[in-house]
């Protein structure tokens, strides 16, 4: 646990320090963190299959050149001003079978114990009404990834059963995932725009040694001062862009989000029958107040794998913070 928070901090440290160009926009630093425990979920059964995930990212909109002509390229051939940002990652996930403190109850087949420590870059740009996310994360999955002793110190903390069976985990191995997502606000029809509400759809891809899948998804949100942003942040595509684009020192939103990924591979399956589609439902709330975004959110999945016992389901709190 020491060693990754000293890893943390050298990781902030030459974010800031370290440009090829002049920032001249504000900076912003978010905090994801995703359980399946009761502390922030307060339904259902607690570390199973992915039970705990952590982000730290950096974001900041530099004078680059390269991000300059990046933000030309726009394959949408349209007129309007085009942003664009870049963020800064590290994260690290937590996955283990059910009961992870009692053996004796496990099925025989189920995931197996496993964590994944990766850091990374995205690029985003975004009109009105597109954003465009572009992300390489690279990293360890295996015992080199401290999962086993983040896991043991929560425990410890919350006073709950140890986990037992981290020395049969996923051995060491690099992992590296590249991902492309594209959000586009609907602007006709009956789902267009109002002062209070609109429907952003979006549609992607992950391809890497960790994931690979398509997926595609509609988030309605009812709030105010929606502005032109994009909805909600979450661990796998960061707000970005919407940190900068608010102008009001208030907003906040409602929302619900519905999603589904076609996989084809999920390292973590290994061993069991993977479903090849696997449905989402997230429902949150985001309430911004000058600097500060505090978002939280529940999600619900199907099942990832035929051997399953019953659907999984997270619980969401992300904090971000303009400078």
């Amino acid at each position: 646990m020491k060693k990754l928070g000293i890893i943390t901090i050298l990781f902030i440290c030459l974010l800031f320090t370290y440009s090829t160009g002049h920032v001249v926009a504000d900076n912003v630093l978010s905090v994801y963190g995703e359980n399946d425990s009761r502390l922030i979920k307060p339904n259902g059964k607690t570390d199973r299959h992915y039970t705990h995930g952590g982000k730290l990212v950096y974001l900041a909109q530099p004078h680059w050149q390269w991000l300059e002509d990046f933000s030309n390229w726009d394959a949408a051939g349209t007129e309007q001003a085009v942003d664009t940002a870049v963020g800064f990652f590290i994260g690290q996930n937590i996955y283990t079978p059910d009961n992870p403190g009692h053996p004796s109850q496990r099925k025989s087949e189920d995931m197996y114990f496993a964590g994944w420590l990766y850091g990374g870059m995205f690029v985003q740009r975004a009109t009105n009404d597109v954003l465009e996310h572009i992300e390489l994360n690279v990293g360890v999955i295996g015992p080199s990834s401290k999962a086993e002793e983040v896991q043991d110190e929560i425990h410890e903390w919350l006073r709950s059963d140890k986990p037992e069976g981290w020395e049969n985990q996923i051995s060491d191995e690099p992992a590296a995932d590249f991902t492309y997502v594209r959000q586009y606000r609907i602007t006709d029809g009956p789902l267009k725009p109002t002062d209070k509400t609109d429907v952003i759809a979006e549609y992607g891809f992950t391809a890497g040694s960790v994931h690979r899948h398509v997926q595609a998804g509609l988030t309605f949100r009812y709030g105010f001062n929606l502005g032109n942003t994009f909805g909600p942040g979450r661990m796998n595509l960061p707000s970005g862009i919407s940190i900068f684009r608010k102008k009001t020192d208030k907003s906040g939103y409602f929302f619900a989000r519905f999603g589904a990924r076609a996989v084809e591979y999920n390292r973590f399956l290994t061993g069991l029958s993977p479903e090849p589609l696997v449905g989402e439902l997230q429902i949150g709330a985001v309430y911004t107040y000058k600097s500060f975004e505090i978002g939280y959110s529940q999600t619900f999945f199907t099942q990832e794998f035929k051997e399953q016992s019953g659907k999984d389901s997270l619980g969401t709190v992300s904090v971000s913070y303009l400078f």
